[in-house]
């Protein structure tokens, strides 16, 4: 049987089974058995996809050329990692990310059924599984249906005549996008199915309560600890996605307010809102009518962000070609899942009514959720409509404009500073409001420590951030710093409060259990994940703010052209950029045809006063699959400073034989990065799993 047959055949079973026990699972009150044999079917469906992604994942290891797909999207990479390389072919095209995502979201389903089957017919989280469980079947079959689609299907088989039969090597260029034969391609792609797929999971079992009519907390209790850890996964491939795009695209940033990397924020937003609803749900049995519809939005933005990407409506980098069914049937999942949730959520309207849903200060623990919903709510439509406007009529807002980045930045900083602010607030205040001389009494340390470290950013500010200040047309330069100087003010604090909170934990628990405050602190990071791993979450956030201040509000740019002779140089900002040689070489050679990448590598040293501070070696790549078109890659070369790094990229030659660089500095760089880390590291703190006590 051909290798494409094979693949449709499974991608058949896969369809047939999620169908059943949908069926299956409806008839789940007929018969005891029916909700055994759905969880089996489940099962049935995650083998099913897991044997056709092994074998796309075969072929893409043996370079096997039968198929279309992996003739497109195959890298030319060579060495000890290429078979790293050309397993990410499995999700480097768009038929290939969608089998690798439908894939993954059966193997949450699968994760589900088997934990489920272990429940009595007559335990209530048994018929909320169920029907949980066939409403992410349902979400699967618009997924497998839309592999059948012909610009979505990986298992085409490839056209005669494109391989050379006395040495197999491929008589096409088509091969892998140069830019993605990266170490990112390996990791951020999966990382954001691995997120996107999880979101499935709270829509569907908040929906699946709802048709059942219950509205307790279970649903909650289920779905918690995996919207987490997709929460968390999505935040992880945003933020890989961030380093791929600073280390190997060379524009010169690791933000651009790009179509897609929107559509994988705005779940990521609506995902905020719907963990901290879920924490008030599940807590306080309040914010039920928010929660329902904080998983519908994150799902619905999930399914927007690959209507973007497939569908062809706005122009991106990063998208697919356009695919008019694609448009339809995703255009489908996202009103469905919002109108399925919303009529729900009105028809079990009274019993999603609680008293604790009001709150009568804005300073109190619900006032303070309210505003993080409201707020992130308010910025992902904001977004996705700013993103979709070049698609809309003319007749409304900014309808067929294509918003630039700066547009985007001045809305996102205010709202971003004042996000901070709110989440550095929360943790102490009470439930109800409590009265001010108990805020005050938990806020006076955070304040002073605040105070201090705000004062240290703000000397950061003048003497490592001002100086590399470089003003566009139109920039307000008063308010530009206003809004730096308040965000570093916010982050200061942001910074404190969680601090202080692990110091005066660890002092709590010594001076209750006699251990002393290392053991104390240790105890709280190992035992009081949930707590501690949402602290350290918060403190990497103004690690964050601190770094985007930096490295997007005060960057330098100097276009800079060095002649290819010894001693040749070029300063700004007090470096020194010293020419030394321009190498020529050919790396990645293929073992079938003998050719390889032609490679010219800038090679340049950096100085200071203070003497020579490292080498920057950019270059720029000629892919031997693109040879006879001229196109060329640039790969940046970085010096990385505790407080800023030097960017250089190289664009080529100009006309008179001079090297030509692109300079740029980046304040704080760093500390986006080691934010990022935080965060990762506190949110995977809170969702690790507790070990269960014997009975």
């Amino acid at each position: 049987m051909e290798l494409g047959t094979f693949g449709n055949m499974l991608l058949v079973l896969a369809s047939v089974a999620a169908v059943a026990s949908v069926v299956t699972y409806a008839a789940d009150k007929v018969s005891p058995r029916a909700r055994q044999v759905g969880h089996w079917l489940t099962l049935g469906i995650a083998a099913f996809t897991t044997i056709a992604v092994a074998i796309l994942a075969v072929a893409f290891l043996t370079q096997d050329w039968s198929l279309a797909y992996v003739v497109e999207n195959h890298p030319t990479l060579t060495g000890p990692w290429a078979w790293a390389y050309r397993l990410s072919g499995v999700w480097a095209g768009r038929e290939g990310s969608l089998l690798f995502w439908e894939w993954i979201i059966s193997l949450y389903a699968a994760f589900l059924a088997l934990k489920l089957m272990k429940r009595k017919a007559s335990d209530p989280e048994g018929r909320l599984g169920a029907a949980g469980t066939a409403v992410l079947n349902f979400v699967q079959l618009f997924f497998l249906a839309a592999l059948f689609i012909d610009q979505n299907n990986p298992f085409h088989a490839a056209p005669a005549g494109i391989v050379d039969p006395a040495t197999g090597a491929l008589l096409t260029s088509a091969a892998m996008n140069p830019l993605l034969e990266t170490w990112a391609m390996v990791l951020h792609p999966p990382t954001l199915f691995i997120g996107y797929a999880g979101l499935a999971v709270p829509f569907a079992f908040g929906l699946a309560a709802l048709i059942i009519g219950d509205t307790s907390k279970l649903w909650v209790t289920i779905t918690n600890r995996i919207t987490v850890f997709s929460w968390l996964m999505l935040g992880a491939g945003i933020g890989l996605g961030a380093v791929w795009a600073y280390y190997e695209l060379a524009f010169g940033g690791y933000w651009a307010w790009d179509p897609v990397e929107n559509a994988s924020l705005l779940p990521w937003l609506t995902g905020v809102g719907l963990v901290h609803s879920m924490t008030v749900y599940r807590r306080r049995e309040a914010y039920k009518s928010w929660t329902f519809m904080m998983a519908a939005f994150t799902f619905a933005f999930v399914m927007l962000g690959t209507f973007i990407t497939r569908s062809g409506i706005v122009q991106s980098v990063h998208a697919f070609n356009e695919d008019p069914l694609s448009f339809w049937l995703f255009l489908t999942m996202i009103v469905g899942a919002l109108a399925a949730m919303g009529i729900g959520v009105a028809m079990r309207n009274k019993s999603l009514t609680s008293e604790r849903d009001d709150f009568e200060r804005v300073m109190s623990k619900e006032g303070s959720y309210y505003l993080n919903n409201v707020i992130m709510l308010f910025s992902a439509i904001i977004v996705a409509y700013l993103t979709l406007a070049p698609a809309l009529p003319t007749l409304l807002p900014w309808g067929g404009t294509t918003i630039p980045a700066s547009f985007y930045d001045s809305l996102a900083r205010p709202i971003g500073i004042f996000y901070i602010l709110l989440m550095t607030v929360c943790p102490i205040l009470s439930w109800g409001g409590g009265d001010w001389p108990t805020f005050w009494k938990r806020a006076k340390m955070p304040l002073i420590i605040g105070t201090v470290l705000a004062a240290a950013f703000i000397a950061a500010f003048v003497f490592g951030m001002l100086p590399f200040y470089a003003p566009t047309e139109g920039t307000m330069t008063w308010l530009h710093h206003f809004v730096a100087i308040v965000g570093l003010i916010v982050a200061g604090y942001a910074i404190a409060l969680p601090a202080w909170l692990f110091v005066e934990g660890a002092k709590t628990r010594a001076s209750a259990s006699g251990e002393s405050r290392g053991k104390a602190l240790g105890w709280l990071l190992t035992k009081a994940r949930t707590q501690s791993g949402g602290y350290l979450t918060h403190f990497g956030m103004g690690v964050i703010l601190v770094g985007l201040i930096g490295s997007t509000m005060f960057v330098s740019t100097y276009e800079a052209t060095l002649a290819q002779e010894a001693g040749s140089k070029f300063s700004a900002e007090g470096y020194t950029y010293t020419f030394v040689e321009l190498a020529e070489s050919e790396q990645n050679v293929s073992p079938t045809t003998g050719v390889g990448d032609t490679v010219y590598t800038l090679v340049t040293e950096v100085s200071t006063d203070s003497g020579v501070v490292g080498t920057v070696r950019p270059e720029l790549r000629y892919p031997q699959q693109l040879a006879s078109q001229g196109v060329a890659t640039q790969h940046v070369s970085i010096l990385h400073e505790p407080f800023k790094d030097v960017f250089v990229s190289f664009a080529g030659l100009d006309y008179e034989g001079n090297a030509v660089l692109t300079i740029k500095y980046f304040p704080m760089q760093s500390w986006v990065w080691a934010g990022f880390a935080l965060t990762l590291i506190g949110s995977g703190v809170a969702v690790w799993p507790k070990r269960r006590q014997a009975a």
